[in-house]
């Protein structure tokens, strides 16, 4: 008997270090303020992380981030680098061919930015995208995004510039080696117009919010064979969403939610 009180006792603390000992590994850019980047101390910032963060700790893991390009962030992801991608990474049908996603936590929509005043005109009225209005023009666009596949796709003759990050794009577009700049307005909003920096600027044309490019919405990424963890990460982000810690979360970025409108 003794041996068998001993033999449990040795299970149940291996069982126990074994729980406390699981970690899930996020993978992000890093470099997207405000969303995921570092301070100048070197500490991860951003809305991204900490939605990330929350959601790993109601799933009852430790949690680490391991930093990297976008471009190879669902290569990483596939390749067993990490375990879940919060990059502020929007749910398209072409990357859900290879990933899965949570439940859509930011909304995931586009648009132009340029000089104040310019007579570039990249959309019609009714929202159309205006091929002649984009004649001569160069935009900066960031590299593997949803705005490079909607731009290649609906303006294929236009003079596209690829980027790593958006901070380059407003760089060169400040610097006049850009007409425009073609990304998320919540990112463009926040780090360029509504800075000094961003004097002499404005949006170009209205939103753009199709769905079949954009998504509806931005989620954490998962790989195809973690079912069980996809359910335990909807489950937590939903709890999250319902007893207001989202939403606490929400307002250290923005006076507004930013969850899509369907779920408000």
């Amino acid at each position: 008997m003794k041996k068998i009180v001993l033999m449990l006792i040795a299970g149940l603390a291996a069982f126990a270090t074994q729980a406390a000992a699981r970690e899930l590994r996020v993978g992000s850019e890093c470099t997207y303020p405000p969303f995921n980047y570092r301070s100048p101390d070197g500490e991860l910032l951003g809305f991204d992380i900490d939605v990330a963060k929350e959601v790993v700790k109601r799933i009852g893991a430790d949690v680490s981030f391991v930093c990297q390009p976008f471009d190879s962030l669902i290569p990483g992801l596939l390749a067993g680098k990490f375990d879940l991608l919060a990059a502020s990474m929007s749910i398209t049908d072409e990357r859900k061919k290879s990933i899965d996603f949570s439940l859509p936590y930011r909304s995931s929509t586009a648009r132009f930015i340029g000089p104040e005043g310019s007579d570039t005109k990249p959309l019609t009225d009714d929202g159309q995208p205006n091929l002649k209005g984009m004649e001569g023009k160069t935009i900066a666009i960031q590299r593997s995004s949803t705005y490079e596949t909607y731009m290649r796709d609906k303006f294929p003759d236009a003079n596209i510039s690829l980027y790593d990050t958006v901070d380059n794009m407003l760089l060169d577009l400040t610097s006049h080696r850009v007409d425009l700049v073609f990304a998320g307005p919540i990112k463009l909003a926040n780090d360029f117009l509504d800075k000094p920096r961003g004097k002499g600027y404005a949006f170009i044309g209205p939103e753009i919010n199709d769905v079949k490019y954009f998504g509806p919405g931005v989620g954490i990424g998962l790989r195809k064979d973690d079912g069980s963890l996809l359910q335990d990460v909807d489950k937590a982000m939903k709890a999250m969403i319902d007893d207001g810690t989202f939403k606490t979360i929400n307002a250290k970025y923005w006076s507004f939610s930013v969850l899509p409108a369907t779920k408000n």
